[in-house]
C-alpha cells in the first residue's frame, strides 16, 4: 500500500508539473532594480575587458620592444576615458533634446533619489556607457600601434571620450537627430562604437603615417610577430567581452522575456562571429593556399561588430550569413587600404569601420523598424564625424607637439634589414 501511495503521488506531481513550470511569477521592484543594475555593472566591466583584451591582441601583433608602450597606452586610455566621460561625455549623450544634434557640456553626478522611476543604479548605468566609450579609443590605438607617442594619444582619447563618441552616441541612443528623424537603428553599437572608432582610426593612421620599413622600396612588408597565439587568444576574449557589452544594450535581465532576449543576442552574436571565421578561413585558403590566422581571428571580431546593429531579429541562418560577409570584408579589404600606404597595424578599419557599416546597412533586411535611407545616412554621418574630427585634431597634434615615436638608429636599421 505504501508503494502504491508513492506511485500515485509521483503521478500526481508529474501531471501538475507542466502547469507549475509555466506559472512564473513576475519579479518585484526590488529584484528588478538589483538585477538590472547588476547587468549594467557586468556590461560596463565587459567593456573594460574588451579594451584590455584589445591591448593584449596588439601586444601579440607588435614587436617585443614595443609591447610595454602598448600596455601603457591601454592603461592610460581607461583612466583618461573615465575622467573625460565623467566631465562631459555622459551628459552630451543624454542631455540632447529629442531630435537634436548636441547636448550640454556638464559633468555627470549620480542621482539615485528616485530609484523606482529609474529602475537601475545611476552609477551602474554610467559604468556601462563609460565602458562602451573606451572602445573607440582602443580601436584607434590598435591602428597606430608601434609608432604613436603616449601623451598625444591621450589627448586624442580625451577628445574621443569627451566629445567625438558622445555626440555620435547622442544621435542614436540619446534620441538625437538620426534616431528621431530618420529611424536610425543601432542596437548595440555597430555604428555608434565600431564605425566611430574605425573612422577615427583610419584618420589617425593617415596623419601619423606608416611604421618604418612598412612600405620600403614600394613593397608592403610587415615584420611577422612571434606572439600570434597570444593575439588569437585575446581575440577570443574580445568576443566574450563584446557579448557582455551587448547584454547591457538589452537593458534588462529582470523578466523572463528579457532573459530570453539576452540569450538570443548572445547566440546570434556568436553565430555571426563563427560565420566570419569560417568565411575567412575558406577565402584565405583559396587565395593564398593556406588559411590565414590573423584574418580568421579578425573576422571573429568583424562578424560580432556587424551583428551589433541588430542581434535580435535575424534568424539563425541570417546571423551566420551576415557574419560570413563580414569575414569576406576583413579578408579582401586590407590590401586595398595598404595600396594607399595606410598602415592599419591592427586591421581595425576592415573589422570595425567596414563591418560595422555593413551591419547597419543590412539591418532593414531583418528588422522592419529600420529604414534603409536612415541607416545609410546615419552611418555615413557618424563615419564622417569621427573621421573629420580626428583628422583635424591629429593634424594639430602632429604639427605642434608631435605624434610619432622616436625610432632609434639601431631599430631603424633593423627595419631596413626586414
Amino acid at each position: 500500500m505504501r508503494q502504491i501511495g508513492l506511485i500515485a503521488a509521483l503521478m500526481a506531481a508529474m501531471s501538475f508539473a507542466p502547469a507549475g513550470a509555466q506559472d512564473i511569477n513576475p519579479a518585484s521592484d526590488t529584484t528588478r532594480f538589483v538585477f538590472d543594475s547588476a547587468l549594467y555593472i557586468v556590461a560596463g566591466l565587459s567593456g573594460l575587458l574588451f579594451v584590455c583584451a584589445f591591448g593584449l591582441r596588439d601586444v601579440g601583433l607588435a614587436r617585443v620592444q614595443n609591447a610595454p608602450a602598448v600596455c601603457l597606452r591601454m592603461i592610460g586610455l581607461i583612466a583618461v576615458t573615465a575622467i573625460a566621460f565623467w566631465l562631459s561625455g555622459y551628459q552630451l549623450i543624454f542631455s540632447v533634446e529629442s531630435g537634436g544634434l548636441l547636448g550640454e557640456f556638464v559633468a555627470w553626478g549620480p542621482d539615485d533619489a528616485d530609484p523606482a522611476t529609474s529602475g537601475r543604479a545611476a552609477g551602474a548605468f554610467w559604468l556601462y556607457h563609460m565602458g562602451a566609450a573606451a572602445i573607440p579609443s582602443a580601436i584607434v590605438a590598435s591602428a597606430v600601434s608601434e609608432r604613436v607617442r603616449l601623451f598625444p594619444f591621450l589627448f586624442l582619447t580625451v577628445a574621443m571620450a569627451g566629445l567625438i563618441y558622445p555626440v555620435a552616441a547622442s544621435w542614436v541612443w540619446g534620441d538625437g537627430y538620426f534616431a528621431n528623424a530618420w529611424r536610425f537603428h543601432d542596437f548595440g553599437g555597430a555604428a555608434t562604437i565600431h564605425v566611430t572608432g574605425g573612422a577615427a582610426a583610419l584618420a589617425a593612421a593617415i596623419v601619423i603615417g606608416p611604421r618604418p620599413g612598412r612600405f620600403q622600396n614600394g613593397n608592403d612588408r610587415v615584420k611577422p610577430s612571434t606572439a600570434l597565439p597570444l593575439s588569437v587568444f585575446a581575440s577570443g576574449l574580445m568576443l566574450i567581452a563584446w557579448i557582455g557589452v551587448l547584454a547591457g544594450a538589452s537593458g534588462s535581465l529582470s523578466s523572463v522575456e528579457a532573459a530570453i532576449r539576452l540569450g538570443t543576442v548572445a547566440v546570434k552574436t556568436l553565430l555571426g562571429a563563427s560565420g566570419g571565421v569560417i568565411a575567412a578561413i575558406i577565402l584565405t585558403q583559396i587565395v593564398y593556399k593556406r588559411p590565414g590566422l590573423v584574418s580568421a581571428s579578425t573576422a571573429a571580431i568583424g562578424g560580432a561588430a556587424a551583428m551589433a546593429a541588430d542581434p535580435v531579429n535575424p534568424a539563425l541562418w541570417q546571423a551566420v550569413m551576415i557574419g560570413a560577409v563580414a569575414g569576406v570584408i576583413v579578408t579582401v579589404t586590407p590590401p586595398f587600404i595598404a595600396r594607399y600606404r595606410i598602415d592599419d597595424a591592427g586591421v581595425v578599419a576592415p573589422a570595425h569601420l567596414f563591418c560595422g557599416a555593413w551591419g547597419v546597412f543590412i539591418a532593414p533586411w531583418t528588422n522592419p523598424d529600420a529604414w534603409f535611407p536612415g541607416q545609410i545616412l546615419g552611418a555615413a554621418a557618424i563615419a564622417i564625424w569621427g573621421f573629420v574630427l580626428t583628422l583635424l585634431m591629429a593634424t594639430a597634434l602632429k604639427f605642434s607637439i608631435g605624434l610619432r615615436m622616436r625610432i632609434s638608429g639601431e631599430e631603424s636599421a633593423a627595419h631596413r634589414r626586414d
